[in-house]
């Protein structure tokens, strides 16, 4: 897990603007915002940056990357961030509260019991008809094999299982609709995009 300034060089160098294009996936009507392994808040200030009067919940495991995220959003006048230390598995938030959850490079990170309680956590803390919004790790058909080995080289072996459908499969069953699901294109652009809807009952 990399933390605080590590994250702030890393993010806005990974190859294809992964934050930037969940970012650009966000809208007017998108008033209240959670943002689940939000890191150092590189997203949610991308995301405030944008829609200066929408207000971000952006919540981490770490206290480190909170409390550096809190200062980073100071710098920046970005009040309407606010940083919560908790997990994702066990949000904070009453029922329904989010017209879109965001996530970029987080879910792989979380180990599979509790990813599974994240999944159900955000179809809770979402409103039915809000989105979200998730950018993570995936491996094209072709290459896929040399992806796998950096993502073993540099992650927890959990990581694997957001590949290919894991994470939309995952959506689905906690009563997601899936929207798009842009998949890598390279070895290069080994990431994946997922926009989905919470269904409405």
């Amino acid at each position: 897990m990399l933390a605080g300034p590590v994250l702030e060089f890393y993010n806005p160098k990974i190859a294809g603007r992964p934050h930037e294009r969940v970012a650009e996936r966000i809208g007017a009507a998108d008033r209240r915002i959670v943002e689940v392994c939000a890191g150092s808040g590189y997203l949610s200030r991308l995301v405030a940056a944008r829609w200066s009067d929408c207000e971000i919940d952006a919540l981490d495991i770490s206290a480190e990357s909170v409390a550096y995220g809190r200062k980073r959003a100071a710098k920046a006048d970005m009040d309407n961030i606010r940083f919560t230390h908790a997990s994702a598995a066990r949000m904070p938030f009453s029922d329904n509260t989010f017209d879109a959850a965001i996530s970029c490079y987080g879910l792989h990170e979380i180990p599979s019991a509790d990813r599974t309680h994240t999944y159900t956590e955000l179809a809770r803390v979402v409103r039915p008809g809000g989105r979200l919004i998730v950018a993570d790790w995936d491996a094209p058909e072709r290459g896929r094999r040399s992806v796998e080995l950096v993502i073993r080289m540099v992650e927890k072996p959990h990581a694997l299982e957001v590949l290919g459908d894991g994470i939309v499969d995952a959506l689905c069953d906690v009563g997601f609709s899936i929207l798009a699901h842009d998949r890598a294109q390279s070895r290069k652009l080994s990431f994946q995009l997922v926009e989905a809807v919470r269904k409405s009952y």
